[in-house]
């Protein structure tokens, strides 16, 4: 499997070769079918009991609720739970994954090209907004929900609604001239969600903290994705109810603060993989001064040209969709 993500390469190979078919489903819009060159990202997929003895009595650095991370001679050893086992050579960047349940092992990889992907397109001026965006007749509009809030499920009814695209379902990207990028990832849902996509292709995700959920492949809506930046036109502060209603409310811009604050600047809901950023203590908390910088100018470039609204929604997901079209036309 080999990927470009904004000039980022990366590859997996291994002895897995169905755990990397899932990383290449995952990334499937960033597949690069290009053999030349080196990848600044190697990752090596290892079927097997993982070897906890060869590391001998090392302390744990951190504990995550994922993993307990431990460090040794320029190695980062990541430990899932006694099932899976990660290897970092921080010299080169190249992770090695070994263990026997292929669910975990695909979601370690996964999460480490998130974290490794993420980093540069910090430093790239692309960082990720965790948001809905779609695109419309006169360009992007933005949701901001929290993690299982509902973007998911509007993601899937924009894909049955004409005219309107896709930038990503979770984690557009932000420039500094107030524009969204396009960040295509698989679309995780419910099992009770609905997809009514002609020749949709599922699988299913076993997730090692959450409950598990159907993946939409990349390949299902490909030709929905907005392949442009795009203007944001409207920013929407989303809030759950537990009634059937829906609404939209003009907000100031300073309303969307801190919500954007924690949505884009700190990147709550965004995987950034601690466990492989935080090696050096107190040191790499303060080197993230940089990209949450670049985050706060993108965010101040997004609000600058936007439309804000308190976007209220509720159980009837039609309703839901009803009050959001306008916006798109």
């Amino acid at each position: 499997m080999r990927l470009d993500v904004h000039g980022l390469r990366v590859a997996a190979t291994g002895d897995w070769p169905e755990v990397i078919d899932q990383l290449r489903l995952d990334f499937a819009w960033f597949e690069d079918t290009g053999t030349a060159g080196d990848p600044a990202v190697a990752i090596t997929i290892e079927r097997g009991r993982p070897d906890f003895a060869s590391f001998g009595e090392v302390p744990a650095a951190f504990v995550t609720p994922r993993n307990v991370v431990y460090q040794l001679d320029g190695r980062t050893i990541v430990d899932y739970r006694g099932q899976a086992v990660s290897v970092l050579d921080r010299a080169t960047g190249s992770l090695r994954v070994r263990g026997e349940d292929p669910d975990l092992v695909h979601e370690a990889a996964y999460h480490y090209v998130l974290s490794r992907v993420g980093e540069h397109l910090d430093s790239s001026g692309l960082p990720r907004l965790h948001a809905l965006a779609l695109s419309g007749a006169s360009g992007a509009v933005a949701v901001l929900l929290p993690s299982g809030g509902g973007k998911s499920t509007l993601a899937l009814r924009a894909l049955r609604t004409p005219g309107v695209r896709l930038l990503s379902e979770d984690s557009p990207l932000m420039d500094r001239r107030g524009r969204l990028h396009p960040f295509p990832l698989r679309i995780g849902f419910n099992a009770t969600d609905e997809v009514e996509l002609p020749g949709a292709k599922l699988r299913t995700l076993e997730r090692m903290e959450f409950h598990a959920k159907v993946a939409l492949e990349v390949e299902s809506f490909r030709d929905r994705v907005e392949s442009e930046p795009q203007p944001l036109r409207h920013l929407l502060i989303g809030s759950r109810t537990l009634g059937n209603g829906a609404r939209l409310e003009p907000l100031p811009r300073r309303a969307a603060a801190g919500t954007l604050f924690r949505e884009a600047v700190v990147g709550v809901g965004l995987y950034q993989g601690m466990e492989f950023v935080l090696q050096r203590g107190m040191r790499d908390v303060l080197s993230q001064a940089g990209p949450a910088a670049t985050r706060a100018a993108c965010c101040a470039a997004l609000v600058s040209r936007a439309r804000v609204w308190r976007f209220t929604i509720g159980r009837d997901l039609d309703r839901n969709w009803e009050t959001l079209e306008p916006l798109l036309r």
